[in-house]
């Protein structure tokens, strides 16, 4: 009994396991800065798919300004005020023959 009452001290076993306890303390900070990097990540990733979306929205909105524009029923207005008119037919390519 008397040999096992050293072991049984905290102030005996504590010394001799600091290595395995800096050891444990290494990975364990490596593990919560490999978290906090993948955290910021996928943020980044959040916030970028909603800039994403908000361009998409603002493109299928200025490219349908611009369909509604380029109709018939809107060019015909301001090519009558110049004075044109839109052509009947299609307009026919001419052969360049160097």
């Amino acid at each position: 009994m008397k040999k096992l009452l050293p072991y049984l001290n905290p102030l005996y076993w504590i010394p001799r396991q600091v290595g395995l306890w800096l050891y444990i303390a290494f990975w364990l900070i490596i593990y919560v800065a490999t978290q906090y990097r993948a955290e910021i990540k996928v943020r980044q990733l959040h916030h970028l798919r909603r800039a994403l979306s908000e361009k998409r929205a603002e493109y299928l909105q200025l490219n349908a300004s611009v369909s509604q524009k380029r109709s018939y029923s809107a060019l015909k207005p301001a090519l009558d005020s110049l004075g044109l008119e839109l052509p009947k037919e299609a307009p026919i390519l001419v052969p360049v023959y160097e």
